[in-house]
């Protein structure tokens, strides 16, 4: 069964919008310097009619007076959307996309005033598919999605890869479908893009973890057409103890007891244009020989004791991985693609990382958690390149709450509705 769908038939306002929305981080000549802005897409747990799930600005300027402050919000008009993932970095002078899981609705805001940012619309509905997850840009403006839903009509309801043009008009969309894997249900979830091998890699896990069970599974796309070329089983690893429980599907179970290959979560892109993916049960695989007949897939570190590994990001030759359920944020070094090492390991106890981006800068980690109150708190951490260690910012917050961390848990915003809201995706931005 699908979750139910709210879908508007809003199509895209291109009010207030530049054609120049690339991939890479908004550091140029002028930006150079630790990034003054921080968004934060956050959702609102009153769920009060008259509240809203919005889009915050947060000063993260550490020479500015009003450091840790939000500065501005913007509202999306509705709540209980879950906020849950915008591209992993803001594009240039463009329109960050924010996407609304449950609602099935992913949100334009346009970002050309960098402090004030302004909702423009929506993505419009697309043909027969619905939920996006994951976005990424090209470098010449264009987008690539994930869609965990497709056509109804074909065997588990496989989603799709999306390609949209620098405006979010939709060019085209691949199911994810299989032959091979009739009858599973494919939730296309993350995407990483290698355009110089001309090829996109998903991996798939369900968001409707309690009532449906997604394959294990990694695909490879031809990123030029979105021709869908292979489909990979993660490689099995035996749970530490029996019976096996599967994630979301009966009674909820201890680390250690679920395979590293189950729901395969995020993956990363490393030097030599291999593909670094760690599962929710905390297996770390590399893909490699993308652009080969035979792509391969290994496992390269497992832990069991863990649970939850989540949304990570990569800074300088790093790879910083929150550990949600475990209450840690580990950091490798990637610098060997077929031999990461852990270097470092930051415990948070009583808080649930799961989301972290980096400073374009280079010498951040901003964090976020998945956890309950008092823990809706946006961290944020020095990093030091050479070891990798990262040690946590205590002047990062407002004056009015003791804590470090800029605390979410509160009773008023910008936009004038109150109460307490739940940050989700983070992303650092220059003005």
């Amino acid at each position: 069964m699908r979750p139910r769908v709210l879908l508007l038939s809003l199509a895209f306002l291109t009010g207030g919008c530049t054609s120049d929305n690339s991939k890479s981080e908004t550091v140029g000549e002028q930006n150079v310097g630790p990034a003054p802005l921080l968004y934060v897409w956050a959702g609102d747990l009153d769920k009060r009619p008259s509240d809203t799930d919005f889009l915050a600005v947060v000063d993260s300027d550490p020479d500015s007076p009003s450091y840790g402050e939000i500065l501005a919000t913007e509202g999306v008009g509705v709540v209980g959307t879950n906020p849950h993932h915008t591209e992993p970095v803001v594009p240039a002078g463009g329109v960050l996309l924010a996407n609304g899981y449950n609602a099935g609705r992913t949100f334009l805001f346009d970002l050309s005033a960098p402090d004030k940012p302004n909702l423009v619309g929506e993505l419009a509905p697309t043909p027969e598919y619905e939920f996006p997850h994951s976005f990424l840009r090209l470098d010449d403006g264009e987008l690539v999605a994930t869609m965990q839903y497709g056509d109804g009509s074909i065997p588990g309801n496989p989603g799709g890869l999306a390609r949209f043009d620098s405006e979010a008009n939709l060019i085209s969309i691949t199911s994810a479908a299989d032959p091979a894997f009739e009858g599973e249900q494919i939730r296309p979830y993350s995407v990483e893009t290698i355009p110089q091998l001309d090829r996109a890699v998903t991996t798939s896990r369900t968001m409707n973890i309690f009532t449906e069970q997604a394959a294990d599974v990694v695909q490879i796309w031809r990123l030029s057409d979105l021709a869908l070329l292979r489909t990979m089983r993660v490689p099995r690893v035996e749970p530490i103890n029996e019976p096996e429980c599967v994630f979301g599907i009966g009674d909820m179970c201890e680390a250690g007891q679920y395979p590293a290959e189950a729901q395969p979560f995020e993956s990363r892109v490393m030097g030599d244009g291999s593909v670094l993916m760690n599962t929710l049960m905390c297996g770390m695989y590399r893909i490699s020989e993308i652009d080969s007949n035979e792509p391969n897939i290994e496992l390269l570190v497992n832990y069991p004791d863990l649970f939850g590994c989540s949304v990570p990001t990569i800074i300088s030759h790093f790879l910083v991985l929150p550990v949600m359920f475990s209450e840690t944020i580990l950091v490798f070094d990637i610098s060997n693609p077929t031999e990461i090492k852990e270097v470092s390991r930051f415990d948070t106890p009583g808080y649930q990382p799961h989301w972290a981006a980096a400073d374009p800068a280079g010498s951040r980690i901003v964090v976020t958690s998945s956890g309950t109150a008092p823990t809706y708190t946006v961290l944020m951490f020095d990093f030091d390149p050479v070891s990798g260690q990262l040690s946590l910012d205590e002047s990062f917050g407002s004056s009015e709450f003791p804590k470090a961390g800029v605390s979410f848990y509160r009773d008023s915003w910008p936009h004038g509705d109150a109460g307490t809201a739940i940050p989700h995706a983070a992303v650092f931005g220059y003005r």
